[in-house]
């Protein structure tokens, strides 16, 4: 059965492996699509979320599900801020960003999973900032369980890396995925080459989402 994470359908893997699907093409593509999402430090299914970003004392948030949808509120210490104080119009909700129009987001960051003051890390702060929005992007799973949600909207280069990597999975099951070839006459074994790094099963797949690597300030 289809999950909102899958970045693939079962059908499509089946038919460029020549299988029938089954519960076992059916988990190799979300765990494929699982892997893709930890490579990238991000979810990609569509979805609206609530979070306690730091601020950093800059006029922008990075929002961790873009492209962003829409803003439903946003509070800063507990207070709510007014629509007009910040937007995500032309390229910003493509990369998760909301700029505020006037001033900038308290100086807050990250310091072992909370939020705090970065002029004084002793105490945390995780109410300091609230976002609550929609991001991501409508993926094949969300359309298989929901029509209705559809069209998707995922990059093809993402479903594509999502196809590449289940089919290594589901081709890999049982054996050293490392080992690219084996004879029995006069027995030999030949490895294949890992780049450095690499994170993913098929290394196609891990050029295709390469792109949607997030990288954030810690």
């Amino acid at each position: 059965m289809a999950r909102p994470i899958d970045l693939c359908l079962a059908e499509t893997v089946a038919a460029d492996l020549g299988v029938p699907v089954d519960p076992h093409v059916e988990r190799c593509v979300s765990a494929a699509s699982g892997a893709i999402a930890a490579v990238c430090g991000r979810a990609f299914e569509r979805a609206t979320v609530t979070e306690y970003p730091p601020g950093y004392g800059r006029p922008y948030l990075l929002l961790s599900r873009p492209p962003l949808v829409e803003v439903s509120h946003v509070t800063e210490w507990g207070e709510l801020l007014d629509a007009t104080a910040y937007t995500i119009a032309g390229d910003l909700a493509a990369d998760g960003l909301l700029y505020r129009l006037a001033g900038v987001w308290p100086e807050t960051a990250h310091m072992r999973g909370l939020i705090t003051l970065t002029v004084d890390g002793r105490q945390g702060y995780p109410g300091a900032l609230a976002v609550t929005y929609t991001g991501g992007w409508v993926t094949p799973g969300q359309v298989a369980l929901d029509a209705a949600t559809g069209p998707v909207t995922l990059p093809a280069e993402l479903e594509e890396a999502a196809i590449l990597e289940a089919c290594a999975l589901y081709r890999g099951r049982g054996r050293d995925a490392d080992v690219s070839g084996e004879s029995l006459g006069d027995w030999s074994v030949s490895y294949r080459e890992r780049t450095p790094g690499q994170r993913l099963a098929s290394p196609r797949a891990e050029l295709l989402v390469m792109p949607h690597i997030q990288r954030r300030a810690s």
